[in-house]
């Protein structure tokens, strides 16, 4: 567990770092907003790219403290779930805006500065579908609380329904992950997004329906 709490530091200094380069590097005016075409709508003082670490830090202290407090409950495997969350999360975060401060430190007043949509809805798309891979291999260990996993009133009612819900849970995310990586590759623009929605949301309405089916075969033992 120490390994994973010093990468995730690591993850949120990296980030710091990156941005501390481009602050070097970068004119003092620099695009701070993009529309959905890609092109710069907004020039604003480069700083306001502080943000990007910020967020990355308050996400390691949230996924550091949700892990601690999972801990001090003996929940060791939901502490590690949540670690991993934050280690993904943050380098996710990391990639996007490195990519958006490379763009915006090229920037020169009068010619033209995209960026790619397409790109930037395949990386969050595609990360999105590794967080479920990876999340889908780990939730079958997670003990019965109110925090990670497949949470419903059903798959809460007891130890069993619990853990049939996490390992068909696990299965059914693992596998819309994979779908979600192989789509990211091939679809294009906002239809990555729309795409990644509706994956999402169908692996939560299967992984309810499923808590429910074992929470009534459950009840239903003599």
């Amino acid at each position: 567990m120490k390994k994973l709490n010093i990468i995730l530091t690591v993850m949120v200094i990296v980030c710091f770092a990156g941005t501390a380069v481009f602050l070097i590097l970068s004119p003092d005016r620099v695009p701070v907003h993009y529309n959905f075409a890609g092109e710069a709508d907004r020039i604003g003082s480069k700083f306001e790219i502080i943000i990007v670490p910020a967020v990355a830090a308050a996400m390691g202290v949230f996924f550091s403290f949700e892990a601690k407090q999972s801990i001090k409950k003996e929940m060791d495997s939901n502490a590690k779930i949540m670690l991993i969350s934050g280690i993904f999360s943050v380098a996710l975060l990391s990639i996007i805006g490195f990519y958006l401060m490379i763009k915006s430190a090229g920037y020169v007043p009068g010619e033209e500065n995209k960026v790619s949509p397409d790109m930037l809805n395949k990386l969050v798309s595609a990360g999105i579908g590794i967080l479920l891979i990876i999340m889908g291999n780990i939730i079958p260990k997670a003990r019965r609380n109110s925090a990670v996993g497949i949470r419903t009133k059903w798959s809460m009612a007891n130890d069993d329904v619990w853990r049939k819900s996490q390992r068909f849970g696990g299965f059914v995310t693992v596998a819309g992950g994979l779908l979600q990586v192989i789509l990211s590759i091939f679809v294009p623009g906002m239809w990555n997004i729309a795409v990644m929605t509706i994956i999402i949301t169908v692996v939560a309405v299967i992984c309810a329906a499923a808590s429910y089916r074992f929470y009534r075969g459950d009840k239903e033992k003599p």
